[in-house]
C-alpha cells in the first residue's frame, strides 16, 4: 500500500492529463455490496446501441472510507489494481481516509459491449475492522475534492470505436459525477446476519464454473441461488465448500447462505 505524496500526485496528474479527459463519455462507476464488508466497484455503460466490445487499457477511481478505516484488494479486472492510499488530514478532511484505486493492464482486456447493458466489476476489496458506523463512496468527479486534488478523479482509458484502429482516450465524465446507481454505503445498514458472516470468503467472484465458499465460524445448512427477478435457481444442501454455476449464463445473482441461526446474500457475478 502507497501513501499519497507530493511525487504520486504529479504522476498522477500526469497521467490523467495523457488521457484526453475531454474524450466521450462512455461510461460511469456504481458501488455494489456483496454482503458483509465485501464491495465490489463496477462500471455501468451508458445505454447504447453499439455492439461494439469496450477496449480498456487502464482505469481508476477513488473511494472514500471513514477516518481509520482500511480496505484490502482481493480482486480486479486485470489482478494487478494498486492503491494509494491518503491521510484526510492531508487534505482538510479529517474525518475521512481514502484510496486512489488504479489499474494499467499489461493488455487490453475486453467488456461486453455497451448494448448488453452489463455492469462489469473492475475492483472488488474487503473492508477491514468491521466498522458499524460511518459511509463509505466512491468519490463523484464534480466533489470539492475531486475538484481541489484532480488525481483523485475517475477514469477509464478504453477503445470504443469500431474503426480498425486502437484509439484509448478517456470514458468518464471528468466533469460530472462519473457515477451512477449506488455510489455510497452507510455501515449502520448491516444487519447482525451480514456482521456474523464478515469471516466468510467467496471466490472467485467473478467466477466462471466454480465457487468456493470458505466459512469456518459454524457450519453452513443451505445455499441458494437466485437471479435478479427473485426466482429461486438452484439450491445446495452437502458438500457447500464448491459450488457449480456453468449451466448459469453471464450476468449477476444473489446467492443466499444459512446457518442454523442466520442467513446472508451475497452478490455473484457470472462470467
Amino acid at each position: 500500500m502507497n501513501k499519497f505524496t507530493f511525487t504520486n500526485l504529479c504522476i498522477a496528474i500526469y497521467c490523467l492529463c495523457t488521457m484526453q479527459l475531454n474524450a466521450q463519455d462512455g461510461y460511469t462507476y456504481t458501488l455494489i455490496h456483496n454482503g458483509g464488508y465485501s464491495f465490489s466497484v463496477g462500471a455501468v455503460p451508458n445505454a447504447s446501441t453499439s455492439n461494439f466490445p469496450t477496449s480498456v487499457q487502464s482505469y481508476g477511481f477513488t473511494i472514500i472510507v471513514p477516518d481509520g478505516v482500511t480496505a484490502v484488494i482481493t480482486s480486479s479486472l486485470g489482478n494487478g489494481a494498486a492503491t494509494t492510499f491518503f491521510d484526510g488530514n492531508n487534505v482538510g478532511q479529517p474525518t475521512i481516509d481514502g484510496y486512489l484505486i488504479t489499474e494499467t493492464l499489461g493488455s487490453p482486456i475486453a467488456l461486453p459491449a455497451p448494448s448488453v447493458a452489463t455492469t462489469t466489476p473492475m475492483v472488488t476489496f474487503e473492508i477491514q475492522g468491521t466498522p458499524t458506523s460511518g459511509i463509505i463512496e466512491i468519490l463523484a468527479n464534480n466533489a470539492a475534492l475531486a475538484t481541489a486534488v484532480t488525481p483523485l478523479k475517475s477514469f477509464m482509458s478504453a477503445d470504443m470505436e469500431d474503426d480498425g484502429s486502437a484509439a484509448f482516450s478517456n470514458r468518464v465524465d471528468p466533469n460530472g459525477s462519473g457515477l451512477s446507481g449506488d455510489s455510497t454505503f452507510d455501515f449502520t445498514t448491516l444487519s447482525l446476519a451480514d456482521i456474523k458472516f464478515e469471516n466468510l470468503s467467496i471466490y472467485p467472484n467473478p467466477a466462471t464454473d466454480v465457487v468456493n465458499i470458505n466459512y469456518t465460524e459454524t457450519p453452513l445448512q443451505k445455499i441458494e441461488i437466485y437471479n435478479l427477478n427473485g426466482q429461486l435457481l438452484q439450491t445446495k444442501t452437502t458438500q457447500m465448500e464448491r459450488f457449480q454455476i456453468h449451466n448459469l449464463q453471464a450476468g449477476m445473482y444473489l446467492m443466499k447462505l444459512y446457518t442454523n441461526n442466520a442467513n446472508t446474500t451475497i452478490k455473484l457475478i457470472k462470467q
